[in-house]
């Protein structure tokens, strides 16, 4: 997937506050937006992503026609976990610019947790479209496909990707084709020769694809084992410029997904 980081963070809310204040509205309600715009950078820049939420809501009231409006509430009720509200935003996105829905990968990851299983592995099929060599597309399509029409056929209509460059991720491919074991992958991931943050982002997406083949094949034990390691913080710090934060934060949610249903089970069975 795209590399959202701080820097594409910062690009994204310049754009936006040169569609906010261009000169259709007077000073007072600028200056009401500039407050909007700093509050929404403070809790982005704390995480916040709740808070960020309620400030982005005010901001869609004032302006309900700026599509990257909805493209940040979208990202943000995300990480929020308002999994369907995501969705929703996204869907209000591409009502507003239409030519940007192939390439709303994220979309997909918020259909994933919303259950709109059949949703998701289309909006990544046409993310093809925009992106034909993104191995995560096709492990997330695949993932979509096993809670809503079952591994075999998830396998049997694995997108095939051939050029991802990012280290791991081709080897990460032949997991979910089924050529290589999950004890195999890890394997490999220890014995790389990469150092530095090319190491730390291989080891990044090998527990992620790893941890998330887990909760396809219903291992939620070992699933939760290599999340939790995927969602360090010292591992999103080692390999900063080689992992997408967006990506290491969708690790966390994964991790917490499993936890809340180990949960859920454990109490069903007292």
């Amino acid at each position: 997937m795209c590399t959202e980081n701080s820097a594409t963070r910062f690009l994204c809310l310049i754009a936006l506050k040169l569609v906010l204040f261009f000169p259709v509205w007077g000073i007072a309600q600028e200056q009401t937006l500039a407050q909007l715009d700093a509050q929404l950078r403070q809790a982005m820049d704390k995480e916040d992503h709740k808070q960020a939420v309620t400030v982005l809501d005010e901001m869609i009231k004032r302006k309900p026609s700026v599509p990257n409006l909805y493209y940040i509430r979208a990202t943000e009720n995300y990480k929020a976990e308002n999994f369907r509200a995501s969705v929703n935003d996204f869907d209000q996105l591409i009502k507003l610019q239409p030519s940007r829905s192939d390439s709303l990968w994220e979309r997909g990851i918020s259909c994933y947790y919303a259950g709109d299983y059949a949703d998701g592995a289309q909006q990544f099929l046409d993310y093809q479209n925009y992106h034909d060599q993104d191995v995560e597309n096709s492990v997330f399509r695949y993932l979509c496909l096993a809670k809503s029409e079952g591994l075999a056929k998830a396998r049997e209509t694995l997108i095939p990707i051939e050029r991802d460059p990012r280290p791991g991720l081709q080897e990460v491919l032949e997991l979910y084709r089924g050529k290589v074991t999950p004890e195999k992958l890890l394997e490999q991931m220890e014995q790389t020769n990469l150092t530095g943050e090319a190491a730390a982002g291989y080891r990044f997406y090998t527990l992620l694809y790893v941890g998330l083949y887990y909760v396809a094949e219903g291992k939620d034990d070992l699933a939760a084992k290599y999340l939790k390691m995927a969602a360090d913080p010292k591992l999103l710090s080692a390999g900063s410029s080689r992992i997408s934060t967006y990506m290491w934060q969708t690790a966390g949610i994964a991790h917490r997904d499993v936890l809340k249903r180990q949960k859920k089970q454990a109490t069903e069975e007292k």
